[in-house]
């Protein structure tokens, strides 16, 4: 997926990973209120999903998204690596659109989403820390 952005490419509309993030991001408006801000923001290194707004919380939100679980829960995909990358490009974020004076927060949401069936969404708050 990095090399077709980078190629300036878009990812197919109807790729698990797409159709996961649009479930996810309509589960944050619809269920927990939350404002999304923004999708798939680049930046260097890689892409934050979503960025909501949850009252005075900046919400970046990684989705993972599986077909099962035969390899375990995505939500336990997020490594170390992961969240350094995570937190150093929320910081970006952060201070490019003046919004430093709210509060961080990481979430993940995981979405398991067989074939011929619907989604199981399992939204997970304050997953790791922002710091």
């Amino acid at each position: 997926m990095w090399l077709g952005r980078l190629l300036n490419r878009k990812p197919k509309a109807d790729s698990l990973g797409a159709r996961g993030e649009k479930a996810a991001a309509d589960y944050l408006r619809r269920t927990l209120g939350m404002k999304i801000l923004a999708r798939n923001v680049l930046c260097p290194g890689g892409e934050l999903d979503i960025v909501a707004l949850d009252g005075e919380d900046l919400v970046f939100i990684e989705v993972r998204t599986r077909s099962g679980e035969l390899t375990g829960p995505p939500e336990k995909t997020i490594n170390r690596d992961k969240k350094r990358f995570l937190r150093r490009a929320a910081r970006s974020y952060m201070a490019r659109r003046g919004l430093t004076h709210l509060n961080p927060r990481f979430d993940v949401v995981a979405v398991i989403w067989p074939k011929d069936s619907k989604p199981e969404i399992r939204h997970h708050r304050s997953a790791f820390s922002p710091r």
